[in-house]
């Protein structure tokens, strides 16, 4: 699957609008919605089966002013090509980050782009399960032949829990990414905070303060801000890191001349 985004948008919505809904075949309606991006995108608009609809859209829509972004599944970023971090030193002009037994340094200067987001966790529903209990009762009225009895566990039911992250790009770096629940805040100078969320807060405020000249971005912290990145068709909760990257990839180009 091929994903085409649209960014940097700018000038008459109304005309815009009209230009996407004729390329697409959609309705002006459909198509103001997929520019009501904050920021001016990006806006994912379309996806396809068939690389070669892709490419030929995307470069209709160029030739009609549009700034375009086509990803393909190998393009999208997963875990085996992150640095998902466990310990970290922030030093005065290097941080230091360690996983898995790895280690690695980037400057503060380096680093181009800080983005937040939230990870929605969907722990399923426990499976019925049955033990058995003594039963006194049971062994006194069959004369000792069935001493226990069936009990089952009280279901516990699916849980949807809230995880922050955050994802760290410099150059010459694969993406650094802190999450709320697999950090070590050992590594924080001065005494831990009550909550873990409070302890990642204090993590990420940390780095803004020390990659000043990086670009943040936090529209990825709300379920509404990633629907509205995505689109009607791309579901959030299984498409998050094909939002983060569409999302990276349009924040470090260079913007249009």
């Amino acid at each position: 699957m091929l994903v085409l985004a649209i960014y940097n948008l700018r000038g008459n919505q109304a005309l815009l609008a009209r230009e996407l809904a004729a390329v697409l075949k959609r309705t002006v309606y459909e198509a103001s919605s997929r520019l009501r991006a904050p920021g001016g995108g990006p806006s994912v608009i379309a996806s396809f089966a068939e690389p070669g609809a892709a490419r030929e859209t995307a470069a209709v829509l160029q030739a009609r002013g549009f700034d375009t972004l086509l990803l393909d599944a190998a393009e999208v970023e997963r875990d085996a090509g992150r640095f998902v971090v466990r310990t970290f030193e922030l030093g005065a002009e290097t941080l230091s980050v360690e996983a898995a037994g790895a280690r690695l340094e980037a400057r503060y200067r380096d680093v181009e782009l800080l983005l937040r987001g939230v990870r929605i966790v969907v722990r399923p529903a426990a499976a019925p399960r049955t033990t058995r209990k003594l039963s006194l009762t049971r062994a006194a009225i069959t004369g000792g032949l069935l001493v226990t009895k069936a009990v089952r566990a009280p279901v516990r039911p699916a849980a949807t829990e809230r995880e922050g992250f955050l994802h760290l790009y410099g150059r010459g770096l694969p993406p650094l990414v802190w999450r709320e629940t697999a950090l070590h805040y050992r590594s924080l100078a001065g005494e831990l905070l009550p909550s873990r969320q409070a302890n990642f807060a204090r993590v990420v405020a940390e780095l803004r303060r020390r990659c000043q000249q990086a670009a943040y971005d936090e529209r990825l912290a709300s379920p509404a801000g990633q629907a509205q990145l995505l689109g009607p068709t791309l579901p959030p909760a299984e498409n998050l890191d094909l939002a983060i990257s569409v999302l990276a990839t349009a924040l470090r180009r260079p913007a249009a001349p």
